[in-house]
């Protein structure tokens, strides 16, 4: 990993959480959009149930992306953890106290 990036298992994990609870909160405790055709003055009523409707689709994409970033961020935590396994598994006894030298 670059010297400028660092991620810590636990601010992904705090992520990942937040990520699920936004696309819980979005999916299940939203008010729905309203389902009556809005008269207008002005003629615009198609126009306004067209708006409504794409915030219900924009909505749903929110919730399915929080989703695929907290599956994502899951994902990266466990090859981390299976990639720190393996180079401990691999490494001589002492690796660290002989500065790399094997």
């Amino acid at each position: 990993m670059s010297d400028g990036l660092k991620l810590e298992d636990s601010e992904l994990s705090a992520a990942g959480a937040t990520l699920v609870a936004a696309s819980y909160v979005m999916v299940h405790d939203n008010t729905s959009r309203p389902n009556a055709q809005i008269d207008s003055l002005t003629g615009i009523s198609g126009q306004i149930e067209h708006y409504l409707k794409g915030l219900s689709v924009a909505r749903a994409a929110l919730a399915d992306a929080a989703k695929t970033g907290s599956e994502s961020i899951s994902a990266v935590m466990r090859d981390s953890a299976e990639l720190d396994a393996f180079i401990s598994a691999n490494l001589a006894s002492g690796f660290a106290v002989r500065k790399g030298k094997s």
